[in-house]
């Protein structure tokens, strides 16, 4: 038997056949069209960055988990790599590797890229800039559903805005692209990144590295049981009464009871009334159906968000991710050596998680996702020649329908079978060569109706 394993892409990376690749693009093109309608404008970026723009600005677990590129040719020859192998402990010596051998690495998100496109290119750009970045990233994770290691994301930024009215904006525009995709229920969270710190430093947990543990034990709420959590949080040995407010503050939010704006802490009635609040607020004001809701039980574990943070999150116990999130980055740009307090906001959706779940609440996704004909060959049968058939599909694309002919001399049954597995609705089963109507079978129903070049393509722009 044949070992097909070298076939195989490698691990967390998929192929795409046609119907799913047309899929994507066909989704690719919806999410485009809602964020052109909120005066985004598209950009792109090199899949490569130099590895200082990666590297210790803020992209947190991220950047362990960067796919890093090595020097090449000389630069690599004059790294001293065979001395880096020699003596030392592993540790040691995987860390002067990766810190001697690599001078670029993959992406790992849109953000810290367009943070150092906008400084680059800050001259030529408007101010507020608002931009939509959809391409692949790289993250060098632990393979499982709906988390691939090279996946899409289709993010929107806008550069050099500090009113909480641009948070607004891209939670409805996001809002409006997720109802049109058809996703089910989903809500976008909403929180700060300084208020759970906050909230924890309130009810007695001073050190640091509790609270971020705490905080690691709180985001795992969607995958594990609130009892289980609370028996992670307990286990880190914190005095009785924070750990007592703190099971009361997860019930009141779990419970959608929590009350920031009249709560005793000065502190967490600030960022509450100040940043969270009046984002709800807005989009509530401009669309009272959006599903964005504020949750302080949010966590983001990016470093470099610096005010509201967002998550969104699909209602459904199949699909136990999220399906994207942001947030502001007020110091990122600046942080790279771009332009000083260039405010900065932006929301990412993560395509592959998206594409999951359409997918598997659609079974029939693939099927008859765009208008092609299928023209059967029947030269084997005294019919049209090949020719004909190829003039007939020429003036089908005159008239801006995609056409595929058939040259195979098979069983015209076993190629209408093979045309409607392939995503094939209609097919030309018979014409004469000259003739302006010609006979088309719905494959899904084997109904033939004769038809003009004109009858067809309006009917497969009714079934778009």
């Amino acid at each position: 038997m044949a070992d097909n394993s070298k076939f195989v892409p490698p691990k967390g990376m998929r192929d795409w056949l046609p119907q799913e690749t047309i899929l994507r693009q066909k989704l690719i093109r919806l999410i485009e069209s809602h964020y052109q309608l909120y005066g985004f404008q598209p950009i792109d970026t090199p899949v490569m960055e130099n590895i200082e723009v990666l590297q210790g600005k803020g992209g947190g677990e991220n950047e362990k988990l960067m796919f890093r590129v090595m020097k090449r040719g000389e630069e690599l020859l004059n790294s001293g790599i065979s001395s880096l192998l020699v003596g030392g402990s592993p540790e040691a010596n995987l860390s002067s590797l990766n810190r001697n051998l690599s001078d670029m690495g993959l992406r790992f998100d849109m953000t810290v890229p367009l943070a150092r496109y906008y400084g680059n290119h800050a001259n030529e750009l408007p101010r507020p800039f608002r931009c939509y970045h959809i391409g692949p990233v790289w993250r060098a994770d632990r393979p499982q559903k709906g988390r691939f290691r090279e996946f899409y994301q289709c993010d929107i930024d806008i550069v050099g805005g500090s009113s909480n009215s641009y948070e607004v904006e891209l939670l409805l525009a996001t809002d409006r692209i997720l109802k049109a995709l058809d996703i089910g229920k989903f809500k976008i969270r909403v929180s700060h990144k300084d208020f759970l710190p906050t909230f924890l430093s309130f009810v007695g947990v001073l050190e640091r590295e509790q609270a971020a543990k705490i905080a690691v034990a709180i985001d795992k709420l969607d995958k594990q049981s609130v009892d289980d959590v609370l028996k992670e949080i307990e286990s880190l040995k914190i005095q009785d009464e924070a750990f007592f407010k703190i099971k009361k503050f997860i019930g009141e939010c779990l419970d959608n009871k929590f009350d920031g704006y009249n709560h005793d802490s000065q502190a967490i009635r600030g960022i509450w009334m100040s940043h969270i609040g009046p984002i709800q607020k807005g989009v509530q004001e401009v669309n009272p159906q959006a599903n964005v809701v504020l949750d302080p039980l949010l966590v983001r574990g990016f470093d470099y968000y610096t005010g509201p943070v967002f998550e969104i999150n699909v209602e459904d116990k199949n699909f136990n991710f999220s399906i994207g999130g942001g947030g502001r980055y007020d110091k990122l740009i600046e942080k790279l050596g771009g332009p000083i307090n260039t405010p900065a906001v932006g929301l990412s959706l993560g395509f592959e998680r998206i594409l999951t779940i359409l997918m598997d609440k659609n079974k029939s996704a693939l099927k008859n996702i765009v208008s092609r004909v299928f023209i059967v060959n029947k030269t084997h049968e005294n019919g049209p020649r090949h020719e004909d058939a190829s003039k007939l599909a020429e003036d089908l694309r005159n008239h801006g329908i995609q056409v595929e002919v058939s040259f195979e001399k098979k069983d015209i049954v076993k190629q209408l079978i093979a045309a409607q597995e392939n995503g094939f609705e209609y097919a030309i089963t018979d014409f004469v060569p000259g003739k302006e109507s010609f006979k088309v079978r719905q494959l899904s129903n084997r109904k033939d109706t004769e038809m003009t070049s004109e009858d067809l393509k309006k009917v497969l722009k009714d079934q778009e």
